[in-house]
């Protein structure tokens, strides 16, 4: 082999190395937050990736957040028609937020920044 193919030979192997190296680099999940709304103001946020049970007053009565592998749903809520529980489970790419009317609480993703 002359000296030019070793040199490029060389450069190919670090080149495949500092790729290979890249590609195994633990990637940073972008950070979700739901917040939990009640009236005008944030009385709650969670992060949908930690199974959980929160609970929330309303203006009728309390309601429960279950969160559970990602998703979230109302269960245990007091209000007359139960419409936010028949919403069913709801995850970070649904368009539409949980809203329990009654209570004047909102469920929604937050914006990421």
């Amino acid at each position: 082999m002359k000296k030019k193919e070793k040199l490029f030979i060389g450069i190919l192997a670090i080149i495949a190395i500092v790729a290979i190296a890249i590609m195994k680099m633990p990637k940073k999940e972008p950070s979700v937050k739901v917040a939990i709304q009640h009236g005008d103001q944030i009385v709650m946020e969670f992060d949908p990736s930690k199974d959980a049970i929160y609970h929330v007053k309303g203006d009728y009565g309390t309601l429960d957040v279950e969160v559970k592998d990602g998703k979230w749903h109302v269960t245990n809520e007091q209000c007359p028609n139960h419409i936010c529980s028949k919403m069913g489970w709801v995850g970070v790419d649904d368009l539409l937020p949980i809203t329990c009317m009654p209570n004047n609480i909102i469920i929604y993703v937050e914006e990421q920044k």
